[in-house]
């Protein structure tokens, strides 16, 4: 393949995914569809079909683009648990962290959690597995605390990971949807997911740790 026919392929799928999440903000994910990607976008069908083979995988492409920052962030925390003493706030670190994701590039983010988190496509293979990796991740760090016995180690820590990672996402949609705006993204954010560490972790003074961030939540309503 040629330079040039590289470089116009890139083009058309920055193009067919900017026009993806456009409809999505302004029309809702049950507007997007490739015929109308091909009309927005001025791009003909068969270029859409050619480089994404079909609407699942413009939607999946948007989650994975809009999210992959938020992976980092993942990442990082993983590294700081293994590599340093465990404290309470790590977790409040990575809210720290991926709350300006979204806020600060709201027009790519919104529309990716719309897509990667919609109940319109809950039996797609694809995006299940994509949630399923970053579950895991959560559940890396669960079993690292649960080895150092800093929580509950006869727990299922793969479901704990699971309702800590929906639980946290479902506030993310509710802002994406525009339900809640960003300071209710913050405060029921962080609520969502301290609220469920604290019942994990079997430690009093930890926990107590842990009941501050909550109260601290106060300061920012």
């Amino acid at each position: 393949m040629t330079t040039v026919k590289k470089k116009k392929q890139s083009r058309n799928r920055k193009k067919i995914l900017t026009t993806a999440r456009t409809i999505i903000l302004n029309q809702g994910i049950e507007a997007l569809s490739v015929r109308n990607l091909a009309g927005k976008s001025k791009l003909a069908l068969k270029t859409i079909y050619n480089l994404y083979g079909n609407k699942e995988n413009v939607i999946i492409a948007i989650f994975e683009q809009g999210t992959r920052d938020i992976d980092r962030a993942t990442i990082e925390l993983q590294n700081d648990l293994k590599n340093n003493p465990w404290k309470t706030a790590y977790y409040q670190e990575w809210i720290d962290a991926i709350e300006p994701i979204f806020l600060k590039n709201k027009a790519l983010m919104k529309p990716s959690i719309i897509a990667g988190f919609s109940l319109n496509y809950p039996g797609s293979d694809q995006l299940a597995a994509l949630h399923n990796k970053r579950i895991k991740r959560i559940q890396a760090t669960l079993e690292m605390a649960a080895k150092k016995n800093l929580i509950w180690n006869d727990l299922n820590l793969f479901v704990c990971a699971r309702i800590a990672y929906h639980s946290y996402f479902n506030v993310v949609l509710q802002w994406a949807r525009e339900e809640i705006d960003d300071n209710g993204l913050v405060v029921n954010g962080r609520y969502a997911l301290h609220t469920i560490l604290y019942t994990l972790i079997n430690d009093p003074v930890r926990r107590e740790n842990t009941l501050t961030l909550l109260r601290n939540l106060k300061e920012i309503e």
